[in-house]
């Protein structure tokens, strides 16, 4: 194994027997001629992964992909039936809630007999038990048995003491899909701080969303396979149209998936022209790019509004488009524009502009929904919107959607998604949906906050109390 790889899996490959009758796994047994009397599923099927020291590495796949059970191969919870598997530095596992707990003991002492079972002293949890509590925080349930536990409290309790043992290798199983929105936030603030520290976290979600947000790196199972492993956004993508593709749709995207994955790592390339996107310095190629736009503005780093207004930029375009259904909808004419009908993809923070798209129906539908969505650079999702009411379509209709937004999002590269669906037996469907249909590109402004959304009163009011007002 390499200097640096945390978890290394070569040729890894894990198989149960399944047996069509209960009474089988005993004639197996007593065979004296070793006949077999069961069929080998693979969960696992000649897998090779490094994962580096210090990445986060996010698991997706569908239920029943391999996902658990390559991390308790990684943990050694499991045994491979072939292949190697090598872990480099202290592990802590969140397989399943409670994990490893005894629910007839309390939570405190749960504490101490899952510190026993990963090697540690008594003393040496002595020292990290109120951290463990005060994370936790559930308050005199601590004291009582762990049978009398909510889920939710459950996770609190497994995810204080997993974090709190000072692991190098965190390994999380939809963990944090249990919680209230404030345990969420503080559980992803100490991954931050894992992450920051140099530890290695490898965390299995069905939220596309967390992925993006939370990982460096993103791998796609199925079938026991990896078939893409790459830059988050780039991963996730191709899993949502492998997710929302029907019948024999699903076997042309894994075509698609694996063709790209045989050109080398599924990352973002850099765009030229983008400024602080990805690969670009900030500022430099944003003004190089503009000198080059038939006198238009250049964009200042100080954001002098009276010399900007919004522009195009020709070599800000998405390079990284993801189609879902041509069959029976085309989706064309995509565009951003300014209220007077200019197409721009450089705008100005506090502007109003229209994003536009032609919808052409190869087929009739009833109770069709439209809509959009505007994700960042790392594919979070920063906004979108959908009419609260259906239309209903001929074959050879064409249908012009026009959404008018006030730009509010702060400096840097976003993207716009475009989604049709129908309800078919009570599920939205997916007529047709473009990832990354547009990407735009939000002009730095002078005094303007940070993060995301921009603040309109920039200045606050700041008034000084006197007298009883001070109380």
């Amino acid at each position: 194994m390499r200097t640096g790889t945390a978890v290394f899996l070569g040729d890894v490959s894990k198989y149960y027997k399944l047996y069509r009758d209960p009474g089988d796994r005993l004639k197996e047994a007593l065979s004296l001629t070793g006949k077999v009397y069961h069929e080998k599923f693979y969960a696992i099927r000649n897998l090779d992964l490094e994962i580096r020291k210090g990445e986060i590495v996010g698991i997706v796949g569908r239920n029943g992909s391999g996902k658990s059970t390559l991390l308790k191969l990684i943990t050694g919870v499991l045994a491979p039936d072939g292949g190697t598997v090598k872990v480099n530095g202290e592990i802590s596992a969140l397989l399943e809630l409670g994990s490893g707990f005894n629910p007839e003991f309390t939570g405190m002492q749960n504490i101490y007999f899952y510190g026993t079972i990963l090697g540690f002293t008594r003393q040496q949890m002595d020292e990290k038990i109120g951290d463990i509590v005060a994370f936790a925080e559930i308050g005199e349930f601590i004291h009582q048995p762990l049978k009398t536990y909510s889920s939710g409290m459950k996770s609190r309790l497994a995810f204080a003491v997993a974090v709190h043992i000072d692991p190098e290798i965190l390994i999380l199983d939809e963990i944090l899909s249990v919680g209230d929105a404030l345990f969420k936030r503080k559980s992803y603030a100490k991954m931050q701080e894992f992450f920051e520290s140099g530890k290695t976290i490898v965390y299995v979600s069905h939220s596309t969303d967390e992925v993006n947000r939370l990982c460096t790196r993103a791998v796609f199972l199925h079938d026991g396979r990896i078939v893409l492993d790459g830059e988050p956004k780039t991963v996730t993508k191709y899993y949502e149209k492998f997710l929302f593709a029907k019948g024999d749709n699903r076997r042309r995207v894994l075509k698609e998936i694996r063709a790209l994955a045989a050109r080398g790592p599924a990352g973002e390339k850099p765009e030229a022209g983008t400024g602080d996107g990805p690969g670009g310095s900030k500022g430099a190629d944003l003004r190089k790019t503009a000198d080059r736009s038939d006198g238009m503005p250049v964009c200042e780093p100080s954001g002098v509004r009276s010399r900007q207004k919004a522009f195009w930029i020709p070599d800000l375009v998405s390079k990284n488009r993801i189609e879902y259904d041509r069959t029976w909808l085309k989706i064309g004419d995509i565009a951003v524009e300014t209220l007077s009908g200019e197409k721009v993809n450089a705008l100005l923070t506090n502007e109003r502009y229209r994003f536009r798209y032609t919808l052409h129906f190869g087929k009739a539908f009833e109770n069709v929904n439209y809509g959009m969505q505007i994700m960042t650079e790392k594919g979070v999702l920063v906004s979108g919107a959908r009419p609260p009411e259906s239309i209903d379509v001929e074959a050879g209709d064409r249908v012009r959607i026009c959404w008018e937004f006030e730009c509010l999002m702060h400096h840097g590269l976003y993207y716009l998604n475009i989604g049709v669906n129908r309800p078919v037996n009570g599920e939205l469907v997916y007529i047709n949906r473009i990832v990354d249909a547009y990407v735009f590109k939000v002009l730095p402004v002078e005094n303007c906050c940070n993060g995301m959304v921009y603040l309109k009163q920039q200045v606050p009011e700041v008034t000084f109390l006197t007298g009883e007002e001070n109380h």
